[in-house]
């Protein structure tokens, strides 16, 4: 065909033109007077600007040194933060706690968020920070181990572009406000609930970015923190929220974001057993021909004996609880005596003083967000979700319990009606149906409260 012929000439021809540029002949080598002075006029045309150094960007901050450093600008409170060559393909734990809520705004002082593996990754010029599914098991010795990521999706929380590089240190420098200042690292404004009363029920408005900051920065070698105060915005709510909200148009919460090194210790993950009565993170084994293929690991701590040999002996290192100076000062002999009862349980697998009860000074500096202190806490809030409340966190890798805190409510212990007016919203106290279900909720001592309360009553 004719056409073909054409085309194949004008190919040709575009080769042989590329093919003299590449290797330096044909007209195009000399560029016009003009050209060669660029589009300023001068000699040699605009030059690229340098890019500043990590010192340079960074010369009006507060450093933070740690697990991953933090630079806070002295002047606009801007973060920006470093990421280690050695840390590109590594897995961190990312956990984080509400230091400051509101119950009618889906959280409440102490609540514990999710905590998940993530993995940051260098693409090209960005740094990305990508969540790692834990919920299944490849046996490395099965060929379908190669197919471990086969239609399962990781989550790519944020892909940062690098502000600086320093070749020498083999350090990044990624801008952090968008990382912290954002729901990037977990939903904080709750979802809507469905239903006839969704409509009128209480909402957060919008996330300020104006008025959203950081409250506090802290580093450690094996942890990043972060606390952060979010704003959230409606100028004409519909529902005021309850009392325990100053401005519905104006609310605030304050969440702490921490970064924490992967435990690389001599842990031996244990699995559920349906016998015994654990907390578990669910694994499925998808290489196994079992019926019920599960590798589910129970949440435990990481106790040691100092004399192996020994029937009984004391832990390398005990749980360590700390009553908070929060606590009402008639009540602590009675929390500590109950605290310490649990040794009695650990010595029937062979540890003596496996549980240690401290009390925070009223001038200690540290809080219970710092995750190296296990807090036994005390609120008065005015619209209380529980009598008591106990998370913990762990290892989704092995189980292993990192940290936990004990939340309790002073009306618990008083004779105050949990509700003042018994029909101001009909089943406000109730339990939802599936609370009882949840294997996280103990509901038991919430009904004994209740109990007694009517008791009292009549």
């Amino acid at each position: 065909m004719p056409g073909r012929g054409i085309v194949r000439v004008a190919i040709t021809s575009l080769c042989a033109v590329s093919l003299a540029c590449a290797s330096g002949q044909g007209a195009v080598t000399s560029p016009s007077p003009a050209n060669a002075q660029g589009k300023s006029g001068k000699p040699g045309g605009d030059k690229p600007t340098p890019t500043k150094t990590i010192t340079e960007l960074t010369k009006s901050s507060a450093k933070y040194a740690g697990l991953f450093t933090i630079y806070q600008d002295t002047v606009t409170g801007a973060l920006q933060m470093v990421v280690k060559k050695d840390q590109i393909g590594k897995e961190f734990i990312y956990w984080s706690v509400t230091d400051e809520g509101a119950l009618p705004a889906g959280s409440f002082r102490g609540a514990f968020g999710p905590n998940k593996v993530f993995v940051v990754r260098k693409n090209f010029n960005k740094i990305e920070f990508v969540t790692q599914n834990t919920s299944f098991y490849f046996n490395p010795d099965s060929p379908l181990s190669r197919a471990s990521d086969a239609n399962i999706s990781p989550g790519l929380l944020a892909s940062i572009e690098i502000a600086s590089t320093d070749t020498a240190t083999g350090e990044y420098l990624i801008k952090a406000n968008d990382l912290f200042l954002t729901e990037t690292l977990r939903q904080v404004k709750p979802s809507p609930r469905p239903g006839p009363a969704a409509s009128t029920s209480f909402k957060l408005g919008t996330l300020s970015k104006d008025k959203t900051h950081v409250v506090s920065v802290k580093s450690y070698p094996l942890n990043t923190d972060v606390v952060v105060e979010y704003v959230y915005v409606n100028p004409a709510p519909t529902n005021g929220g309850g009392p325990e909200i100053t401005d519905a148009r104006n609310v605030s919460l304050k969440i702490q974001h921490t970064f924490i090194e992967m435990p690389d210790n001599d842990y031996q993950a244990r699995f559920a057993d349906p016998r015994v009565g654990y907390f578990t993170d669910q694994v499925t084994d998808l290489t196994s021909t079992s019926v019920t293929p599960w590798r589910d690991q129970v949440h435990r701590w990481n106790l040691v004996k100092k004399n192996p040999g020994a029937a009984m002996s004391d832990p390398v290192e005990p749980i360590t609880w700390w009553i908070e100076n929060t606590t009402p000062v008639e009540l602590r002999p009675a929390i500590r005596e109950g605290a310490l009862r649990w040794n009695k349980a650990f010595e029937t697998a062979g540890f003596t003083n496996a549980v240690v009860v401290k009390e925070q000074p009223d001038t200690a500096t540290w809080d219970a967000g710092d995750l190296r202190y296990n807090v036994l806490r005390w609120t008065a809030s005015p619209n209380p979700p529980f009598g008591g409340y106990g998370p913990s966190f762990v290892n989704p890798r092995t189980g292993q319990i990192l940290g936990a805190d004990v939340m309790l409510e002073f009306i618990f212990v008083t004779n105050r009606l949990q509700q003042s007016e018994l029909f101001e919203y009909a089943g406000q106290a109730l339990n939802m149906p599936e609370d009882d279900s949840d294997q996280y909720a103990c509901t038991a001592q919430a009904y004994m409260q209740q109990q007694a309360a009517f008791g009292a009553s009549v």
